[in-house]
């Protein structure tokens, strides 16, 4: 995919930016890949940025994550600068993007403190940038940080849809209901997506849904829809062990394709509709965080 370019803000971009309002959303459906520590969201969130690279779509990966298992590391690349230094004026928000095999990627974490002390405007100037920043982009993909935790969620609250991974291990059932819950419970969300990870049949991420969902529907108005299943695969770790998106290191093998079937399923999903007053995917974040900084 070609670098993203002329992320200055201009009057064009501007005035594009407007026009996205108006017909209901900005470019960049946002979907948020979260779930507990442990389930494997990094490794999926970065292969299947690449597997819809490699269908010509164009794809940007917000990386929430700031541990030493983020997608940066996992793909060896260097980072130089982080949000502190945009929200500073230090630098602007397109200087944080990082070249990954086939797509970009924004190490992004949106610290609260920070978030409530932005100056007056100033988050409408950010995303002002970012609606600049994905105009030519049709997927963002987003590592979120644990939902379960105490840290405001702002990404994965401000998403178009939320992605929750879910293993056969107790505790991943656990984070996954957490999960659901909180968005639920604290921000109203009502649709979520699961995605089973490490499980060897259709039949096993079946069974392992049903008790989400079981668990899910005794306590909360929640719809749930299974997405698919990602093999254990031993090519996957080799992959990650050489900084590759396993599409690249083998794409012949079983987690290679479920992620290129997930990737041609996700371009059938339907859109939610659109407010139209809806703001974009950092805005909203920012205004999370802020609002969610304020209560702690």
């Amino acid at each position: 995919m070609d670098r993203l370019n002329n992320l200055v803000p201009t009057v064009h971009n501007d005035q594009a930016a407007s026009l996205r309002r108006l017909v209901g959303g900005p470019g960049g459906r946002a979907i948020a890949l979260s779930g507990g520590s442990g389930t494997g969201v990094t490794t999926l969130t970065l292969n299947l940025a690449a597997a819809i690279a490699a269908a010509d779509q164009r794809v940007l990966l917000l990386d929430e994550d700031d541990s030493r298992h983020s997608a940066v590391n996992r793909l060896q690349l260097r980072q130089r600068f982080a949000f502190e230094h945009v929200a500073g004026r230090e630098i602007r928000l397109d200087e944080l993007l990082l070249a990954a095999p086939g797509f970009d990627l924004m190490p992004i974490k949106l610290p609260s403190a920070l978030a409530s002390h932005l100056p007056p405007g100033r988050a409408g100037q950010l995303a002002d940038e970012y609606d600049s920043l994905i105009a030519r982009i049709d997927w963002v993909l987003v590592d979120a940080r644990p939902v379960s935790d105490d840290s405001a969620p702002g990404l994965a609250l401000s998403a178009d849809e939320v992605i929750v991974v879910i293993t056969p291990s107790g505790e991943s059932i656990t984070a996954a209901y957490a999960t659901i819950k909180r968005l639920h419970t604290e921000y109203g969300r009502r649709d979520f997506r699961l995605l089973a990870n490490r499980v060897r049949t259709l039949d096993t991420a079946m069974a392992l849904f049903k008790r989400v969902k079981e668990v899910a529907g005794r306590y909360l108005d929640v719809k749930m829809k299974l997405v698919g299943f990602v093999p254990e695969d031993e090519q996957l770790a080799r992959a990650d062990k050489l900084g590759q998106p396993v599409a690249h290191a083998f794409p012949h093998s079983e987690a290679s394709v479920a992620f290129a079937q997930l990737a041609s399923a996700m371009r059938r999903w339907p859109r939610q509709p659109h407010s139209t007053d809806r703001e974009n995917l950092l805005y909203r974040a920012l205004d999370v965080c802020r609002r969610l900084g304020a209560r702690s």
